[in-house]
């Protein structure tokens, strides 16, 4: 069974879990959206078609080709994601309007989060096999290059000389994008805060621009009525880097060496496309006061991963400069 995370929190006795679900899906727009199964295993294996069997055309009292479609065995393995949340018995007790444990445990929730949105995209199993690997490494390593649509160096900069040719342009490439996913729909276009800002000026002065709300209860962007909506995905749990950056080369091939930034296409959904799973529903213990007396202490543990069968689940537009 796979749930959002809006229905684990409503299931949740524990008003602690409630708590964690809830700064999850404040701030992760895409867990937010995610659909998580329960595999009851540390790695699932999925069959993805690689080709479609050969049609033959037989003359009459003739016999037809024999053909298959082959298919390749995936491995996805679920990856630890939590940590320990101390916080010292002084400041537990201390006289004080703020409750110093919730504060730490809403502080290291929200980092989490804005962790597993970086993962999401820059996950690298070449540098941290400990993580999901990214969207970013699975389309320049894995997946077909139609998946990739290419803007060339397209400048939708405030100041670009041509600037309403070139938004025609790049909402030009925006359609292709979302062509290149499969059944041709997206449920989500997926960029950094600068082109954010680009693309919704971009919609506005076009005449597309809409909104919908989520289940959050957020006002959300969208490229037309009932199109994808459109995420700022934010920065990384710094603060200050930019989950996807400015500096991609035009090609999309490196994300640093250029100036160049990129937008993601995804098609959400259980068994078929962008999905996530769980080896457990997510855990979250009140351990209470440590054997040292000092500190108490709160773990979140959630084995996690995503995967998807249709590799036409995601696309990528790349070569947009957008400063």
């Amino acid at each position: 069974m796979a749930y959002l995370l809006a229905d684990y929190g409503r299931l949740a006795v524990d008003p602690l879990k409630k708590a964690v679900v809830d700064v999850y899906r404040r701030e992760s727009m895409i867990m937010d959206r995610l659909t998580f199964e329960s595999a009851n295993k540390l790695a699932i294996e999925i069959i993805r078609t690689k080709t479609l069997p050969t049609v033959s055309w037989r003359k009459i009292g003739g016999t037809f080709s024999e053909s298959k479609a082959t298919f390749e065995p995936i491995q996805e393995r679920v990856f630890m994601a939590g940590g320990y949340i101390d916080v010292d018995k002084a400041l537990v007790k201390a006289d004080s309007i703020i409750n110093q444990r919730a504060v730490q445990s809403d502080a290291f929730v929200t980092s989490l989060a804005y962790e597993f949105n970086d993962k999401l995209i820059n996950g690298n199993p070449e540098s941290n096999v400990d993580a999901p690997t990214g969207l970013w490494y699975r389309l320049v390593k894995d997946f077909d290059a139609a998946q990739t649509i290419l803007g060339g160096g397209l400048d939708i900069s405030p100041d670009a000389t041509g600037l309403s040719a070139n938004f025609d342009i790049y909402l030009d490439r925006i359609a292709e994008l979302v062509h290149a996913v499969d059944g041709h729909k997206a449920d989500l276009l997926v960029m950094n805060s600068t082109l954010y800002l680009r693309t919704v000026s971009a919609l506005r002065q076009k005449g597309l621009f809409a909104t919908t709300q989520d289940s959050y209860g957020r006002t959300v962007a969208t490229w037309g009525p009932g199109g994808p909506e459109i995420i700022d995905l934010g920065v990384k749990a710094d603060q200050a880097t930019n989950i996807i950056g400015n500096v991609e080369l035009v090609d999309g091939s490196a994300l640093t060496g250029n100036y160049a930034t990129s937008v993601y296409a995804a098609k959400l959904g259980m068994d078929k496309y962008l999905c996530g799973f769980q080896e457990y529903d997510m855990d979250v213990a009140d351990i209470g006061l440590l054997e040292s007396g000092v500190a108490f202490r709160t773990v979140v543990d959630w084995p996690m991963g995503i995967y998807m069968v249709n590799p036409r689940s995601v696309a990528r537009l790349v070569g947009i400069i957008a400063a």
